[in-house]
């Protein structure tokens, strides 16, 4: 576990990641640094990555012996390309510069990056020595911030995160699962969706923030790994199991508009290097992951 005299920084600690990280930590009693872009809660400090001087002073405040960088854009498909290099390549750069110039030296950084660094390859999980070749602007973002790490590397121990598609309570319905799972929930009569038939590796939002936990925890040396189930889930099957528990069928309609014709069938990923450094993790079946967000989901209703 991470040492109870570290002072840990957790960027885009309000985020669906962040958040249960911190309480995680915090849980365990250990002292933990939200900070997040745009936030008015009182236990969260209010700092935007891109500004170089803000950031930098915040730094100084807070002194963190680890840091977990989250922040940034987490949307493969968010519309402004702009914001996306911003948000995720120059805000990256900006906590790196920061340390350097506060002169903090953390005895570990934990950077995420993605698997849409990846060339894909149907079918067969991914491996972290497997070739970088991304096909879209934020995986071109998230391998900018591999290189900006590599600048770095030489004066922090970092290590690189390559999470694949994970989801649970709390994520918000921009991404595919709990957009699914609040139309059962508000029971509308259809939904319109993309191409089904693809299997990708989603993991437990449970596995992650263990992960991360155990990167922490001062035994693992600079790496990079990725984060991932190892299982590939159908998605026409999250819409039968949604069928099944909540009781009624919903009108699929396919928007031509969702339907990409490069998409690559099947993403999965190997935790093998993962499971090696920490251990073995914890991994939901999937069908408790979409109970889990589909009774959080009538809770919030019934508010």
């Amino acid at each position: 576990m991470v040492s109870l005299s570290d002072r840990v920084l957790i960027t885009g600690g309000s985020g669906f990641t962040g958040r249960p990280l911190v309480e995680r930590l915090r849980r365990d009693g250990h002292e933990v640094v939200a900070l997040a872009h745009d936030t008015s809660e009182a236990d969260t400090l209010n700092v935007d990555l891109r500004d170089f001087d803000g950031l930098t002073q915040a730094l100084l405040r807070t002194h963190p012996s680890a840091i977990v960088h989250l922040a940034g854009i987490a949307e493969p498909a968010y519309g402004n390309v702009g914001e996306i290099y911003s948000a995720n390549v120059v805000g990256t750069a900006n906590l790196f510069a920061s340390l350097t110039a506060a002169k903090i030296e953390p005895r570990i950084v934990v950077v995420a990056s993605s698997a849409h660094v990846y060339q894909i390859a149907d079918g067969r999980p991914l491996t972290e020595d497997d070739p970088i070749r991304p096909k879209t602007h934020y995986g071109v973002s998230k391998r900018a911030t591999e290189d900006i790490v590599a600048i770095y590397s030489g004066r922090f121990p970092i290590i690189i995160t390559r999470p694949f598609n994970y989801t649970g309570p709390g994520q918000t319905t921009n991404f595919l699962v709990p957009r699914i799972v609040s139309h059962y929930v508000e029971h509308r009569s259809e939904i319109r969706l993309g191409n089904l038939d693809l299997f990708r590796d989603y993991s437990d939002i449970s596995r992650v923030v263990e992960a991360y936990s155990r990167l922490l925890s001062g035994s693992v040396e600079p790496t990079t790994t990725n984060i991932c189930s190892g299982r590939a889930i159908h998605l026409v099957d999250i819409l039968k199991f949604m069928n099944e528990l909540s009781g009624y069928p919903i009108r699929i309609v396919t928007d031509p508009s969702l339907v990409r014709s490069d998409e690559p069938q099947c993403i999965v990923g190997s935790p093998a290097r993962l499971e090696t450094l920490v251990g073995p993790l914890p991994n939901p079946e999937f069908r408790e992951t979409l109970t889990r967000m589909y009774n959080e989901f009538c809770d919030q209703q019934r508010w």
